[in-house]
């Protein structure tokens, strides 16, 4: 095995703005880079740029994938290129506020000669609203290894993303006319990563009403675009991309959405744990495989665990959040 790549600090020249970061400050080549952008204010503090965050469709705050990727960026830029993020571990702690940048300051705990530790806290309004303590390490070889195998699934090739099964449910003359318009608005969200569920739902009223299921689910996933080759990089583009999907895992066996009755009436990340093995490229499709072990007292717990389509297992990860479903007098559907 080679040793990481050297950090990555390459701008590029040319892009594609996107409306809502169109007042970044630099100019950067694609959708993930852009949502991963900081800016240095002095050692050890930096921020991202206004308009770059991205709330999603009927959150709460900032997406959270996109904090955990900026405060892992900001920790990796004040360690040597020789040493690579093998864990973090993260806590949310108020909602994110899309409309100022975030400011990161990052704390250096330990300088070792074969580990690093950092820890970062992400303000706004003078409030920490995201903390994070991550480890690095230097490439060591090992003679023990071993891991769990990749499950038996279809290639992304063979499956749909998740724009091509919306633009087909809008096709559907059964779809209803305010399910249209939440699928157009999701549409036109600025997600700078590829989603290939392994197993989809038919029509929008599945989706919307599901059934019970076991807590298990799969997804591809990959950044769009040809991005930088350090792994760093990549490192913190899936820290971004981990957030995706893996606390709804805790509703599958509960068939709830905010549609349904009872009503899930709010979901959120508590914490999150990340732990990389293995070099690998996010611009590459990986399959996460996602389960929830235990759902109580208003939270949820998942895991997840991430292989390259060889089926390496590179990254490892867990969250908990906040899952809350009440009855609804009103047995009625917004859809």
């Amino acid at each position: 095995m080679k040793k990481s790549p050297e950090l990555f600090y390459c701008i590029a020249a040319r892009c594609r703005k996107l409306d809502t970061i169109q007042n970044m400050a630099l100019a950067l080549t694609t959708l993930i880079e852009q949502a991963l952008h900081l800016n240095a204010v002095e050692d050890n503090l930096f921020n991202s740029s206004p308009g770059q965050l991205w709330l999603p469709l009927q959150a709460r705050g900032v997406f959270g994938g996109q904090i955990i990727g900026l405060a892992l960026s900001a920790a990796t830029k004040t360690v040597k290129p020789e040493f690579s993020v093998h864990s973090l571990h993260c806590y949310f702690l108020l909602p994110g506020d899309a409309s100022i940048p975030i400011l990161y300051s990052v704390k250096r705990i330990r300088d070792g000669r074969a580990f690093a530790t950092r820890s970062v806290v992400a303000i706004q309004k003078g409030k920490a609203i995201f903390s994070l303590l991550c480890s690095f390490q230097v490439f060591e070889e090992s003679i023990l290894s071993h891991q769990v195998q990749m499950p038996i699934v279809p290639f992304p090739e063979e499956l749909e993303s998740n724009a091509e099964v919306f633009k087909k449910w809008m096709k559907d003359p059964k779809t209803p006319s305010a399910a249209m318009e939440h699928l157009q608005l999701r549409l036109q969200e600025p997600i700078p990563i590829e989603f290939k569920p392994v197993n989809y739902p038919k029509t929008i009223q599945e989706a919307v009403k599901p059934q019970k299921k076991e807590p298990k689910q799969m997804v591809w996933m990959k950044a769009m675009g040809k991005l930088p080759d350090a792994l760093s990089f990549h490192q913190c583009v899936a820290a971004y991309t981990s957030d995706h999907y893996l606390i709804n895992t805790a509703l599958l066996p509960h068939g709830v959405t905010a549609y349904t009755n009872p009503q899930l009436t709010m979901i959120a990340s508590l914490d999150h744990s990340i732990w990389f093995h293995a070099p690998f490229r996010a611009d590459d499709w990986l399959l996460y495989e996602m389960e929830s072990t235990r759902t109580g007292a208003g939270r949820g717990l998942c895991f997840s665990r991430v292989y390259k389509r060889d089926g390496t297992l590179v990254m490892s990860c867990a969250q908990e959040g906040v899952v809350r479903a009440t009855f609804r007098k009103d047995s009625g559907s917004k859809l």
